[in-house]
């Protein structure tokens, strides 16, 4: 899968957060009585339960920790230098540590990074409702996995990443994430079948999507610095690398936030596991060495 690092990122006068981490349009799951009509007043139709509603205002208000505000001179600096480092080396795993241990320190560490990735998650609450069977109402357009039927494996993981896109400054990094997710856990099947996601294949689609996240926003950060690998070989490998060494520590994170049973998953939780994976991964690289 490709990457979204084709800007230069974030200055040293970047807000840590930026305006659309804090605001935007809502995600609704489990809209409507199963035959494309909504419960008056969002409440459930007969048999139903009540639809639930996320949106990064309420994502914001379950981050524990102050709201950065006014970015410290040169932040980057350092852990951009790092990168750089580490591109030049070629891949050098001790190195790769030590700049995420010095990202972590400049971002905002992982209650920072979790506020960073609001929309991220209020769109990982869409997904896992699609996922589950539920309906999804994104920009009054609803999505659920009846509607997939027919259509090959690649057109609905296409269907499902355009739908919970949002219309913001995250919008390539979220798309990306949930491509990569649905990518690694699902079947090379040619036509797409919604008894595809078990509770386990669920699970792991949540850490796949929460692994990309992070990775993205490691990635923008450090801009330029990713770039100086000498071949595009050495580039691809350090991609991968670090995909990785995300990927292990928060896939780590999603089971024991969830108690190892992707089964208990749901709308009434997604947020907060999330918001632990996300902060308790970042906050790990904290122990590492420089």
């Amino acid at each position: 899968m490709g990457t979204s690092a084709s800007s230069t990122g974030p200055n040293n006068k970047s807000p840590l957060l930026p305006p659309w981490a804090e605001q935007g349009d809502p995600v609704e799951v489990g809209a409507g009585d199963g035959n494309g009509q909504q419960a008056p007043d969002g409440d459930a139709a007969e048999g139903n339960e009540p639809s639930k509603e996320l949106d990064n205002g309420k994502v914001q208000e379950q981050i524990p920790g102050p709201v950065p505000n006014i970015p410290s001179p040169n932040r980057l600096a350092g852990a951009r230098r790092a990168f750089g480092d580490y591109a030049k080396s070629g891949g050098n795993n001790s190195n790769l540590r030590g700049s995420l241990k010095k990202y972590s320190r400049s971002s905002g560490g992982g209650s920072g990074t979790s506020r960073r990735l609001a929309s991220g998650i209020t769109a990982g609450s869409g997904f896992l409702g699609v996922m589950q069977g539920d309906s999804v109402r994104v920009n009054d357009r609803k999505l659920s996995l009846s509607d997939l039927n027919g259509l090959s494996t690649d057109q609905a993981i296409d269907r499902i990443s355009e739908h919970l896109t949002p219309e913001n400054g995250d919008a390539e990094s979220v798309r990306l994430a949930i491509d990569f997710a649905l990518a690694e856990v699902l079947p090379e099947e040619d036509t797409f079948n919604e008894s595809m996601f078990t509770d386990e294949v669920v699970e792991e689609a949540i850490s796949c999507y929460l692994t990309d996240l992070i990775f993205q926003d490691v990635v923008n950060g450090m801009g330029k610095a990713w770039f100086h690998a000498e071949h595009p070989s050495k580039h691809h490998r350090m991609e991968e690398e670090l995909r990785d060494l995300i990927k292990v520590i928060t896939q780590s994170k999603v089971e024991k936030v969830t108690g190892d049973n992707g089964g208990d998953i749901s709308q009434d939780n997604i947020a907060k596991i999330q918001i632990d994976a996300i902060s308790q991964t970042v906050d790990e690289w904290e122990s590492f060495n420089d």
